[in-house]
């Protein structure tokens, strides 16, 4: 059913409230994939309410996006940023060294990459700052980037027991795509969209290559490239015009 399937998606990708009574098993995923687009928007729902409550506070610009962007991070419980944590890790212990080496390595990797994406991902905000032009970009980002999540999952090994299916990961796409349309003029939607799937596709190759596919830690280092491509896109397109 859809709406137990929509109960799925967010218990998976955030930490909001459920009703489930057990985490969700792979199948269950699997079959909830077509909805993660809308778990994408509710984490950045969240996000942008605490910016407009916390700009009706008088709460200075930059610190009311930083609020927001924590919100986001707790909403989702980090999910995504220690799985690209974890895949950083992972590849950097594929170098040729000793286990020590690699081991510090990787957790330095890890770091600089994590600031760096926040860093990144702020940066891109600071071009939208009324609540509007905040909420439509954050959401939209939030949507389309969990849309791709499960994509990276096509090129999961043999071993990695989640495995959607195609056609359902099709229709995430969709409705990933028709929430930014939505939010979005047609042109901008359709520059920023493709702008996060080809950083998607470049990752998810990218680890394909070097570590032999993604399994769920790698998917979520594909969704925080997408996401940050998405804003970036906005904020270069001089997007919205009136700011």
């Amino acid at each position: 059913m859809p709406l137990h399937e929509i109960e799925v998606a967010l218990a998976t990708l955030t930490r909001f409230p459920s009703r489930l009574r057990t985490a969700p098993r792979p199948q269950q995923i699997a079959s909830a994939v077509p909805w993660f687009p809308l778990a994408g928007a509710a984490v950045g729902a969240a996000a942008a309410t605490v910016y407009f409550f916390a700009g009706v506070l008088g709460t200075p610009g930059l610190s009311a996006l930083l609020f927001a962007l924590a919100t986001q991070v707790l909403a989702t419980g980090a999910l995504h940023e220690v799985g690209l944590a974890r895949t950083i890790e992972a590849l950097a212990a594929l170098a040729p060294s000793s286990p020590t080496e690699r081991e510090r390595r990787g957790l330095f990797l890890a770091v600089i990459a994590l600031v760096l994406l926040l860093l990144a991902r702020t940066a891109a905000l600071t071009s939208f700052w009324s609540p509007w032009s905040f909420a439509a970009a954050l959401v939209a980002a939030s949507a389309f980037s969990r849309a791709v999540f499960p994509v990276a999952l096509l090129l999961a090994p043999a071993s990695v027991a989640l495995r959607p299916a195609r056609g359902r990961v099709l229709s995430g796409l969709g409705l990933g795509f028709a929430i930014a349309l939505a939010l979005l003029p047609p042109l901008t939607a359709l520059e920023a969209t493709v702008w996060a799937a080809s950083a998607a596709a470049a990752t998810a190759l990218y680890l394909a290559h070097r570590a032999g596919g993604c399994d769920t830690d790698g998917a979520s280092a594909v969704q925080q490239a997408a996401e940050l491509a998405f804003l970036l896109a906005l904020a270069a397109e001089g997007w919205p015009p009136s700011e």
